[in-house]
């Protein structure tokens, strides 16, 4: 689960600064990648997961 938040700051009647927060897997919850499906010892076993939270955080200039 993604989530986004964002504030906006109101400068002038042209001008506009935006605060934002992205946060990509949110809840760090685990997310496998599909199994591997070549011939050998490793068939059908889950070997790696995706990557944990990851948080982003921005300030934007609107005008």
């Amino acid at each position: 689960m993604d989530l986004s938040l964002h504030k906006d700051f109101p400068l002038t009647e042209r001008f506009k600064l935006q605060f934002r927060s992205d946060f990509i897997n949110a809840f760090n919850h685990v997310q496998l990648n599909a199994p591997e499906m070549s011939l050998g010892g490793k068939m059908g076993q889950i070997t790696s997961a995706q990557p944990p939270r990851n948080i982003q955080l921005a300030l934007k200039l609107y005008y």
